[in-house]
């Protein structure tokens, strides 16, 4: 299991080898504009304050960029090496969780299931954005959170019911599940969560599902919710029908599916046709395999908290009037991998029982050999993948960091009254924060089309276009 660890640790950094030389990209800019000149009092008063939120509540993402910022200043390098770290300590503990949670008769079969947790979840394609984009440091850090969350709950659970060491674990999940739903607002599933396993503890102890803990949880989603809801109110997203409801309630879950069971190259960003049509074909797979092993009366419950599991991770895509993006599909990914882990460890369970005793190092050495086989096959190909989809982002991320090069130099030289940014592959925001990031308040930024031109002309006035992706100077009128 220690070797696992260190080769499937190791691998990510294969996978991810380039990421460290990656600039900022869209969103960061903005947060790293919000962050930049607040003390620690400044931020957390701001971080805190729902009043001031009109998109999501996410107070410790906030905490998360300031303390980079404070740390890193604009080396995106580092910035990055912290989202390799939180991905790296997620790989491990969900395996660890698989580990715990997963019943089996021999030891092999328990490290087979942690192999393949930890490989599933450090090396699948598909949630590469969660990984790749400093913004998403947000699912990361949720992610690590709801962990430890259900680590603790699992201990709690396994815990006598009036004992002192059920009510410590029920206390310290349930702060921990606050701490994941300030980080994002999907850690809402967090709760849900919790019930399957509660569940799952129950019947592996055999005794009556215990209800009274899940208050402690509870309470903590809905004093969330108290904060959550009010500033959803006022998201611009949901005011210009950025979710709704409608066939893609059905449509993203499935094509989120789609992503995880179909990685294929191009296809990162959800836009495929023939995506919900993969991710209907892996449900009408699941619910056979539900139906087989309900004919054979073992493992079924076990199964079937796989898949209600996989199902709340999923969902907070559905509402998304356009195809989710892929850091969504951090959560349904560790799924995945806890159901891929539970299975092979019960493959190898079979095989270990079908086999007499006498002939029992040689069956051992035969499923590590293709145990291994699988694993190299599986890691090649994802970290081939991997490496193309990171490559592609930062192939759409480059232009912002190029921008804000250029703005840095001009505003060294001689900082204009007012920088014009003609029709530029970036987003109007980000254009904005970047030339505030790189030259301060002052020169007024606007974003305008080639009509727009000679209309918007002033003294003191820089003129920008692009041109295959790199920032040019058209013009400059004097003082």
């Amino acid at each position: 299991m220690i070797a696992t660890t260190i080769v499937a640790l190791a691998t990510v950094f294969v996978a991810y080898e380039a990421l460290p030389d990656r600039a900022f990209a869209a969103d960061d800019f903005q947060w790293l504009l919000n962050v930049r000149d607040r003390s620690l009092q400044m931020i957390i008063v701001r971080a805190f304050d729902a009043s001031a939120e009109s998109h999501f509540y996410r107070p410790l993402v906030w905490l998360l960029l300031w303390g980079q910022w404070q740390l890193f200043s604009f080396d995106a390098s580092a910035f990055h090496r912290v989202s390799l770290a939180l991905h790296v300590i997620n790989a491990a503990l969900v395996s660890w969780l698989a580990y715990r949670i997963v019943r089996s008769r021999t030891s092999i079969a328990l490290v087979v299931g942690f192999t393949a947790t930890m490989l599933v979840t450090a090396l699948h394609p598909a949630p590469f954005e969660a990984v790749v984009w400093v913004s998403a440091q947000s699912e990361l850090l949720a992610a690590l959170f709801l962990l430890l969350t259900l680590h603790c709950w699992w201990s709690a659970s396994l815990s006598d019911e009036r004992s002192l060491s059920r009510l410590i674990w029920s206390v310290v999940a349930a702060v921990l599940l606050m701490l994941a739903l300030l980080t994002k607002e999907s850690a809402i599933i967090g709760l849900p969560l919790i019930v399957l396993l509660e569940w799952e503890a129950a019947r592996m102890i055999r005794r009556r599902m215990a209800l009274i803990p899940l208050i402690l949880p509870l309470l903590a989603t809905a004093v969330y919710l108290t904060a959550a809801l009010d500033v959803a109110s006022r998201n611009y997203l949901v005011r210009e029908s950025g979710y709704g409801v409608g066939a893609q309630l059905v449509l993203n879950p499935l094509r989120s599916l789609g992503l995880i069971v179909a990685p294929l190259p191009g296809v990162e960003y959800g836009r495929a046709a023939w995506l919900p049509i993969a991710g209907a074909g892996a449900a009408l797979a699941g619910i056979m395999a539900l139906a087989i092993v309900w004919r054979y009366g073992k493992g079924v419950a076990s199964l079937l908290a796989g898949v209600l599991a996989l199902i709340i991770t999923l969902a907070p895509t559905a509402p998304f009037a356009s195809a989710p993006d892929s850091r969504y599909l951090y959560l349904p990914v560790m799924v995945v991998a806890l159901i891929a882990g539970g299975w092979s460890a019960t493959l190898v369970d079979w095989v270990v029982s079908a086999e007499s005793r006498k002939h029992t190092r040689i069956v051992r050495l035969s499923i590590g050999g293709v145990a291994i086989v699988v694993a190299l096959a599986f890691g090649l190909l994802a970290i081939n993948e991997t490496r193309g989809r990171e490559v592609r982002f930062a192939a759409g991320a480059r232009p912002g960091e190029e921008l804000r090069l250029f703005a840095a130099a001009q505003c060294a030289d001689e900082r204009p009254d007012r920088m014009l940014v003609v029709e530029p592959p970036i987003a109007a925001p980000h254009v904005e924060a970047i030339i505030r990031l790189s030259c301060g308040a002052s020169p007024h930024t606007m974003v305008i089309g080639m009509g727009d031109v000679e209309r918007e002309l002033r003294p003191n006035t820089l003129i920008v276009v692009f041109d295959g992706g790199f920032p040019h100077l058209l013009t400059r009128t004097s003082s």
